[in-house]
């Protein structure tokens, strides 16, 4: 190979590492050659469960209650064990929580007592000062919400977006699905008598271990002036983690609460 030929090659490698990412377009969708049933299993696909989830996120809330921004490692492991642990100013250890779909232990690192109870939304909201379910709690965590199979009453291309309705006598529901990040669920809002009552974002998509997540999850209810969201820094999905993690550690001298029992 010549000398000029060899510096050819190497100039067109060189331009090429130079090359910036490249960048997704987004074309308006339509309903041709593709039905609900296919939108449905493509979204369910890439929502499909995963092993196991560990996390660093920023949390932030804003209720009538509290408000602030905290730090926040999470931890969940099929079927429905979660660990979350959630920093103060100065990464002072705020609390620490171990909740599964029956029972739910967390811990005032702070104030210095534990309060054990069935899982609901009043005991999620000792945790995040948010109220939601237990459900919605696994779906923000996760941001992988799955559009529900049944009930659709209306679809259509909305853009570059596939939107699905859902109507009953007293809500209407839609959802927005992303063909450009596995189908995965982008919006959802929820409406009674015309007036919105939820929002829900999934934005900033990125691919890890081929499905497609969001980077920050939103939750807003407009009547309510509620708000909580998560940005996550770091994600790492079906990598082992230790059941030892979900068992919370604390002084044998601790005052341990009761759910309905005031610390």
């Amino acid at each position: 190979m010549n000398r000029l030929r060899l510096t050819s090659i190497l100039l067109l490698m060189t331009l090429s590492a130079c090359r910036p990412s490249a960048v997704v377009i987004r074309e308006s969708v339509t309903m041709d050659g593709i039905s609900v049933e296919q939108l449905i299993q493509k979204n369910h696909t890439n929502a499909e469960p995963f092993r196991s989830l560990k996390a660093v996120a920023t949390l932030n809330v804003e209720s009538a209650k509290s408000a602030g921004q905290f730090s926040m490692q999470l931890a969940i492991k099929a079927p429905d064990s979660v660990f979350i642990k959630v920093e103060g100013l100065l990464g002072i250890d705020g609390l620490k929580a171990s909740i599964n779909s029956k029972t739910f232990e967390v811990y005032n690192v702070i104030q210095r007592y534990v309060v054990q109870g069935a899982t609901n939304s009043a005991a999620i909201q000792k945790t995040l000062e948010y109220e939601i379910t237990f459900d919605e709690l696994l779906e923000t965590l996760t941001g992988l919400p799955m559009a529900p199979a049944a009930g659709i009453s209306d679809v259509r291309a909305d853009d570059s977006y596939y939107l699905l309705i859902y109507s009953t006598p007293d809500k209407e529901t839609s959802i927005w699905l992303d063909p450009y990040a596995g189908f995965a669920v982008s919006r959802i809002t929820e409406s009674r008598h015309g007036k919105t009552i939820l929002e829900k974002e999934y934005s900033r998509f990125e691919r890890i271990n081929g499905r497609f997540l969001p980077r920050y999850v939103r939750i807003y209810r407009p009547l309510k002036k509620d708000l909580l969201s998560l940005f996550f820094q770091t994600r790492e999905l079906d990598k082992n983690i230790k059941s030892g993690l979900f068992v919370l550690k604390y002084p044998d001298d601790i005052k341990i609460v009761k759910m309905n029992e005031t610390p």
